[in-house]
This record gives structure tokens, C-alpha cells and sequence, in this order.
């Protein structure tokens, strides 16, 4: 057989595969959602329980709720192009309501033309538990979130969208690593630089089509955790305060997304009451605020020529950290971690899949959400090697299965990396590595088929 050289093959190849490409193109049916405009309906709903209530997050606090700081809000963005209708609902709460929850809203909304509803905690640690489904209070917020959606779809109207980056600096990485060990440090009112941390958050404006604000929504990593043990109202923490005031100052509704946090905290970490830990806590929020309405200002929201909106969905196995059948180990986690071996552990088996999924909007702006605590070196790496200009790592997002650490941390270990994780090493990665896939795929980069373009060698420095 004569040898050919690889140019002649890779031009031979693109010829072949033309007529296969424009054929494939030609036989699918029309992408109805570039034709159509976009669509943007938004509505918000208060679901701060009754006082009484045991609270979530932290296992140190003594004692039910006292009553309300400041309110927990449930806030719902419908987007809607061409056939494609989707909810996300962002919930100032420390986790999303239970999986069968979450799959009646699922279904009640689904008869108004909702197909997809992305539900996304704050990771408040002042709400209410919510590891419970038959409570009164927990079915009172699911109702009230079904409203929200609905509502929100029953007021689409023409809209435009613009994204932006701003630096919030109120965060640090609170896993001190040195001489290979772990040493924790929660608070840091120093300010003193610590790494990984990522202080950029990603800002999306959705607008009408005069401009007028509808939605702000906010991507940046950081607990909730200004507040302490020692609080015993609800409250949304420093998101709370931002949302109000990026509200007052841009009339929008203001949508946080949680991203990477599993290993960042504010730096004024628990602030004792009577040290002014709601001062601190209000302050932390106005910073932020602040930075987002500076931001706001300075993005301009466009209609897009071909407007869309899509969406994937995948299960991913990432197994477990340990062999929870062995009865020694189980009954040892057991007395370890209490009540969280119930909640969290006894349930888990060895080919655990989670579910991961990715909103892409335009084409160009895609938002992965993940089904609990990241670090946000995945955030940073999510970033950096998605195939699409912005890819924004959402976490706590609709379930919950606690930290996933880097396989490096799960090494060197401590507080999220080897205690409170039980999902398998390498879990975190595993996700990283799928949500650039399906942001791609959303996108039309990773086509079924090769594309005649696909074998063009382009040379440096060019010929002729």
C-alpha cells in the first residue's frame, strides 16, 4: 500500500466528511429556540418558618429558633427560548429541601410548561432543618416555592442578558496548609492572604428589552457563616444583606449563587453577638453589595442574535470514601458523628451516583451546578478549562452529600477532607471534568460527527 503524507490524509478526510456533516445538519429538525426570543419571568416568595424550630448548621448551638433576624427568601428566575422553559430558584437555606421534595415542586410546576427546575442553597447555617419532608413548616416552604415558579412563569416577558466579573474580597481559605498538614483557621480578621481563594464572582444581569432590570444574579464563593453558634434567629447571613442591598440600589431581585465554598470562609468567621456580629454581618454584605452595584453599572445587556437556552443533565459515579457494609466501620462513624451518620452516611452505597447538570444561556454562559460542598480550587479549575467564555461552579445544588475536597486535601486531610466527606477521592474532579463536557456539548463544540473544519491544520507563522 503507497504511504500517504498526514496533510494529504487530513484534506482527503475533510472532503469525505462535507457531505456527512451537511447532511447530519440538514436532517435534524430546526433549533426552535434561536427563533423565538428570550424570555425572563421572575417572583420571590418569604419562607422563613415559625420560631421554635431546631436550626441547621451548626451542632453547637443550643436550643431552637428564637425567631427571625432577617427573612429567608426563596427567589425564581424563569428563563424560556424557543421550547426550552426552565426554573432556577435560588433559597436562602443551609441545604435544598429533600430529592422527593424537590420532585413534586418538579412535578406541580411541570404542568405550567416548566420542563427543568434548578434548585440552589445559600448554605445559610441559620435556616431551618431541613433533612425532613413531613414537617409542617418544611411542607409550607415547599408550596411557597411551587408559587414562586409558577408566578415567575406566568410573567415571561421579552429580555436581554450581560455578564460581568468584579474582585469581592471578604473571604480566605480557612485550610492553613503547612509542612503537609492541615491546620484550621476559621476566622481571619487579619485579612491575612491565604491560597486557594477566588475572589472574583461572576455578575448576570437580565434585563427587559428597555433595560429595565429584572434579575442580578450573583456567582461568588464564601460561607455563610458571619453569624456564629450563638445566634438563634433566621437569618440569610452576609448573602441576605448583599441581596437587599444590590435590590435597593438596582431594582432587581438579586439571585446568589454559591459556588466553590467547601473550603472558605468569611473573614470575620462567627462573630460572637455581643461582640457585633450582626454589625459584622451586615457590614460583610454591604461590601459585597456595593462591589455588585458598582459592577451592574458597568454591564451593558444586549439581545442576542440567535437567543438561547439549554440544558443537560448527567449522572455521575463517584462511589464512597469508605466501604460502608463493613459493620465495625459503620458502627465507628456512628458514634462519631451522630445524628450526621443518619442523615448522611447510612444511605450511601458503594457505586453512589450524584446528579450534576449545566445551564447554558446564549451559547456562551454556562452554569454548572453540583449537588454539594466543593472546594473551590474545582471553581478555579472549572474556570480555567471550560471550553466557553464563562463557566461558573454552583454548588449545594439540588441535593446535598456534604464536602467533596481535591484528591491532594483528601491526602493531607482535616475539616472537609477527611472528616465530614464520605463521597469517594477523586469525586470533586470527576464533576469538574463533566461539566466542562456538557457545557461544551450545549454549546455544538463537541459535535457527534467531525466537521470538515476540524481538519484544517492551521500553520505559524502563516504561509503566503
Amino acid at each position: 500500500m503507497p504511504r500517504i503524507s498526514r496533510r494529504v490524509f487530513l484534506a482527503g478526510s475533510a472532503s469525505v466528511l462535507t457531505a456527512a456533516a451537511v447532511e447530519a445538519a440538514n436532517s435534524g429538525d430546526a433549533d426552535e429556540s434561536t427563533s423565538k426570543p428570550l424570555r425572563a419571568g421572575v417572583a420571590v416568595r418569604d419562607i422563613t418558618p415559625e420560631a421554635g424550630i431546631p436550626m441547621w448548621g451548626y451542632s453547637g448551638r443550643k436550643g431552637p429558633a428564637t425567631g427571625t433576624l432577617d427573612p429567608l427568601m426563596a427567589r425564581a428566575l424563569v428563563l424560556a427560548a424557543g421550547e426550552e422553559c426552565l426554573a432556577l430558584v435560588t433559597l436562602d437555606l443551609g441545604r435544598v429541601p429533600l430529592p422527593s421534595a424537590l420532585a413534586r415542586i418538579r412535578k406541580r410546576v411541570a404542568r405550567q410548561g416548566v420542563k427543568h427546575a434548578i434548585f440552589c442553597a445559600s448554605h445559610t447555617h441559620h435556616g431551618p432543618v431541613m433533612e425532613v419532608d413531613d414537617q409542617p413548616y418544611v411542607k409550607h416552604i415547599e408550596h411557597l416555592i411551587g408559587d414562586a415558579i409558577e408566578e415567575a412563569a406566568g410573567h415571561l416577558q421579552e429580555a436581554q442578558v450581560g455578564w460581568g466579573t468584579a474582585s469581592i474580597d471578604i473571604s480566605h481559605n480557612r485550610r492553613f496548609i503547612k509542612d503537609g498538614r492541615c491546620f484550621m483557621m476559621w476566622r481571619n480578621a487579619d485579612r491575612i492572604p491565604t491560597q486557594p481563594v477566588d475572589h472574583e464572582a461572576g455578575i448576570i444581569r437580565v434585563d427587559t428589552t428597555n433595560g429595565t432590570p429584572l434579575a442580578a444574579l450573583v456567582h461568588y464563593a464564601c460561607h455563610p457563616v458571619v453569624l456564629g453558634t450563638d445566634n438563634l434567629e433566621y437569618s440569610a447571613d452576609w448573602p441576605g444583606e448583599m441581596a437587599r442591598h444590590v435590590k435597593e440600589g438596582a431594582g432587581a431581585e438579586c439571585f446568589f449563587l454559591q459556588g466553590g465554598s467547601g473550603d472558605i470562609n468569611p473573614y470575620l468567621d462567627k462573630t460572637p453577638i455581643q461582640e457585633g456580629g450582626v454589625d459584622a454581618m451586615r457590614a460583610t454584605g454591604r461590601e459585597a453589595g456595593q462591589v455588585v452595584l458598582a459592577a451592574l453599572a458597568g454591564i451593558q445587556s444586549a439581545r442576542s442574535e440567535s437567543p438561547s437556552i439549554s440544558y443537560a443533565e448527567d449522572s455521575v459515579e463517584i462511589g464512597t470514601r469508605w466501604d460502608f457494609s463493613n459493620l465495625d466501620l459503620r458502627n465507628a462513624l456512628k458514634e462519631k458523628y451522630g445524628s450526621l451518620f443518619d442523615k448522611y452516611i447510612a444511605p450511601l452505597k458503594p457505586d453512589l451516583e450524584v446528579k450534576m447538570s449545566t445551564l447554558l444561556i446564549d451559547r456562551t454562559l454556562a452554569l454548572s451546578f453540583m449537588p454539594g460542598e466543593l472546594f473551590v480550587q474545582f471553581q478555579l479549575d472549572l474556570k480555567k478549562n471550560s471550553p466557553l467564555p464563562a463557566t461558573f461552579l454552583c454548588g449545594y445544588a439540588d441535593d446535598f452529600y456534604l464536602y467533596f475536597p481535591t484528591i491532594k486535601d483528601a491526602a493531607i486531610g482535616g475539616y472537609g477532607a477527611s472528616t465530614t466527606t464520605f463521597v469517594g477521592v477523586g469525586a470533586g474532579e470527576k464533576l469538574v471534568r463533566q461539566a466542562a463536557l456538557q457545557a461544551g456539548r450545549l454549546a455544538g463544540i463537541f459535535p457527534d460527527l467531525p466537521r470538515p473544519e476540524d481538519f484544517v491544520l492551521h500553520e505559524y507563522p502563516p504561509v503566503g
